[in-house]
């Protein structure tokens, strides 16, 4: 309103002084946002030939500089900024919410999933696994290990160009004092990874040349490269990592070789990573930023989901929040085929489970389809094997023997021993109820009434609390059978094997234990076979052969019975619209999570 007063005044005051018409550039150059009020009374003024000329000098050129100039400034400049330039270059955040916690990033010590996942993706080892496989692929190592022909050293060459986020350059000496760490002080860190994974195998690393790495084994292991694709063996920064201790939580920022490094962290709240710049290998990162958010519940997870507080929802949700999500428009909820395993231990020198007859009996009157939609409405996956699928040689073997629920032929089996309705078979199951969940009980109960279905079992179930269960259970001398779960230490099919088999096997007791014996005393023929074949698996490196053996293995296990495999705890991840998994890899709808379990950030994209 000033400028309109203003030229008013100029219009009626004509003939007024050059002063004061000097004074309109003043007036015009007025803050920019009132520019455009100027500019529609600059052509409104009479046209009186007394003013053209004053107009002219006075008027003219003063009128050009605010009504062009600032009008491009203001007006054009600015709103680019603002309105374009921002959306380009903000960054891209993926959120990710679980309710896991941090045990420990130090690769000497730690041995939780949660701290191998973020640990893998700020890392890479010399071998790693295919994103949505159990397929061992080249990581750091220019190609697979030459292994000499008593399969005691592993040799390899690193790849050039391997920098950690700051810029420091890995070196083959580097590597072979940091892994030599693992073995120096890793028995001494608390998570006791180092006396699972690397002591028991590696007797010495060394590095001849600054490309050459050597792993001396102190006997031969068939499985050895899947060890080495684990978490322990991940280069560690020797600026984080001292040689003299553990460090679980160091601060940020936290640097490693693969395509991401920790740039802050609250061990309490979140942890966010971005990309390595000098990362040179194939999961080059796809967006700016990635945050892990850590929940003290899964009811608040859920809720942070659905609202588009967070882009994924991973470990953990339960099986009821995964109903209800299901239901919610816009989420996917990915399904992921690996996950723990449940499973009955059979105590094979303890009565009535002595009798090969009854195990096989028990092994084909369970129904897992049912115990997986009763129980967990779908969402656990029946399992036909000690090997889940997916892993070298995974087969279906208790589904081809005995293609349970079968009740004629459990029953055949009991008559083979004398078992009728007339002379039904007195069974004890144990369990623990509280332990891996109160759906236990649940499922429990469902196998009694399974069993019982036969008409010649009397099944009673039987709960103890578990500090007290798992000593006398896993001994082998209190219980005839029990329940168990499982998680592999690596992801290879021996882990899913040996355990249950050599030296007790964890209370089966089919090769008793052995004071230095590696394997035991087998309890039958078919037990010895068992043990040999595994054996030979066990140093067995090639893997075609390994696969063969594998197979084999277990058609022999569930000969035995030696455990029945019941169901996985599937895991679950649930993600917004936005969120994709890479077409490149395998599993692409569950985000590439596979059969390892490995979340590899770099395959996600996020669209506007």
């Amino acid at each position: 309103m000033k400028h309109k007063k203003f030229l008013t005044l100029l219009v009626v005051l004509i003939v007024a002084s050059l002063t004061l018409a000097a004074c309109a550039p003043a007036a015009t150059e007025a803050p920019p946002a009132e520019t455009e009020e100027a500019v529609e009374p600059t052509e409104a003024p009479p046209e009186p030939e007394p003013t053209e000329e004053p107009m002219e000098e006075p008027t003219e050129e003063p009128m050009e500089e605010p009504t062009e100039e600032p009008m491009e400034e203001p007006t054009e400049e600015p709103m680019e900024e603002p309105t374009e330039e921002p959306m380009e270059e903000g960054p891209v955040t993926i959120i990710i919410g679980v309710t896991d916690r941090i045990s420990s990033l130090d690769p000497a010590d730690a041995y939780a999933t949660h701290d191998w996942e973020l640990m893998k993706n700020m890392g890479e080892g010399l071998l790693k696994w295919a994103p949505g496989t159990a397929e061992l692929a080249t990581g750091l190592a220019v190609d697979f290990p030459e292994i000499s022909d008593d399969g005691l050293v592993y040799t390899f060459k690193l790849r050039p160009g391997i920098t950690f986020a700051d810029g420091l350059e890995l070196t083959a000496p580097m590597y072979a004092e940091q892994m030599t760490r693992l073995l120096t002080i890793g028995p001494e860190c608390p998570n006791g990874v180092a006396d699972a994974l690397a002591t028991p195998y590696v007797e010495s690393i060394e590095a001849p040349d600054d490309e050459t790495v050597v792993f001396n084994l102190k006997s031969a292991v068939g499985f050895f490269s899947q060890i080495l694709a684990g978490a322990p063996y991940l280069p560690a920064h020797p600026d984080i990592f001292s040689q003299e201790e553990c460090v679980l939580f160091p601060e940020a920022p936290i640097y490693g070789v693969g395509p991401w490094f920790i740039s802050q962290v609250n061990y309490d709240e979140q942890v966010v990573l971005e990309p390595n710049p000098y990362y040179e290998g194939e999961f080059a990162p796809q967006v700016d930023q990635i945050i892990i958010r850590y929940f003290a519940d899964p009811q608040t997870m859920s809720l942070a989901v659905q609202n588009g507080e967070i882009d994924i929802a991973w470990r953990f949700l339960g099986p009821e929040l995964i109903s209800q999500l299901e239901e919610v428009e816009d989420l996917t909820v990915g399904t992921v085929d690996a996950g723990p395993i449940r499973y009955l231990i059979m105590n094979h020198t303890y009565a009535p489970m002595d009798d090969p007859n009854v195990n096989k009996a028990v092994a084909a009157a369970i129904d897992r389809d049912e115990l997986s939609d009763v129980v967990y409405s779908g969402q656990a996956v029946p399992l036909y094997s000690m090997v889940p699928p997916g892993f070298l040689g995974a087969t279906e073997a208790f589904d081809t023997l005995y293609a349970s629920p079968d009740l004629d032929l459990a029953n055949e089996f009991l008559a083979a021993s004398g078992y009728t309705a007339d002379n039904p078979l007195e069974l004890e199951l144990w369990y623990p109820p509280e332990h891996y969940g109160s759906e236990t009980a649940a499922w429990m109960e469902l196998i009694q009434q399974q069993l019982e279905a036969t008409g010649a079992i009397n099944a009673t179930l039987q709960a103890q609390e578990w500090s007290t269960y798992i000593t006398a259970l896993t001994g082998g001398e209190s219980y005839p059978n029990g329940v168990l779960g499982w998680f592999f230490d690596y992801p290879d099919s021996s882990n899913y094997l040996t355990p249950f088999v050599y030296n007790g096997g964890l209370g089966t007791n089919v090769a008793l234990g052995a004071e230095g014996s590696q394997y035991g005393e087998p309890i039958n023929d078919l037990a010895a076979e068992l043990v040999d074949l595994l054996a030979q698996a066990d140093v067995e490196t090639d893997v075609a052969v390994r696969e063969a053996l594998y197979e084999e293995i277990q058609d022999v296990y569930a000969d035995l019975v030696v455990t029945v495999p019941l169901f996985i705890i599937a895991e679950h991840v649930t993600y917004s619209p936005a969120i994709s998994g890479s077409d490149m890899y395998a599993a692409p709808e569950v985000l590439n999570i596979g059969p390892t379990m490995e979340f590899n950030y770099s395959t996600l994209t996020k669209s506007p």
